[in-house]
């Protein structure tokens, strides 16, 4: 890793693509991409952070992610989207969901966050962070009531709890 992490910004909205690019540019080196094809192109073991959007008009966010972590880089992806999140983000293995608009301050604070569990957390915190993440992200969009109800949501609260319990054991030990 370089000194300054690199972060992979794609947007097909190209404005959107620079905006990030130029709030993160002071403290990240940033390489930019306006669809998922050139995303995939630049993907590299350079890239420490992914800002993806979701929808796309060549090849959806989705996939995007599935192929990044199908050739096995290990970086952190953040979903950035206008998309609202449904339960199908428990599939997806990412670090974190964000719905536009966002400002300057959260997509900061959302990687210096990321930064922060990857000098003091293993495998295990990170999938850990990516579980609260994902019930966070959908407990700002449905309630609580309605999400214990399904099954994607009763998976999260499962695996969290085996996660913590795990942790608190290494802990212990």
């Amino acid at each position: 890793m370089s000194a300054q992490p690199t972060i992979l910004v794609v947007d097909d909205e190209r404005e959107l693509a620079d905006l990030y690019a130029m709030w993160v540019g002071e403290d990240y080196e940033v390489v930019t991409a306006y669809d998922g094809t050139t995303a995939l192109e630049r993907m590299s073991d350079a890239i420490d952070i992914v800002l993806l959007d979701r929808h796309m008009p060549d090849i959806t966010g989705d996939r995007v992610l599935e192929e990044i972590r199908a050739a096995g880089y290990d970086c952190w992806v953040i979903m950035v989207t206008a998309v609202d999140p449904g339960l199908d983000i428990v599939e997806l293995d990412l670090d974190d969901y964000v719905t536009k608009p966002v400002t300057r301050a959260q997509l900061t604070r959302i990687i210096e966050n990321l930064r922060v569990q990857s000098r003091y957390g293993g495998g295990d915190r990170r999938e850990l962070e990516s579980i609260s993440n994902k019930m966070e992200t959908l407990e700002d969009e449905h309630s609580v009531e309605e999400l214990t109800e399904t099954e994607g949501y009763q998976r999260l609260e499962s695996e969290l709890q085996d996660l913590s319990d795990s942790l608190i054991e290494e802990g212990d030990g």
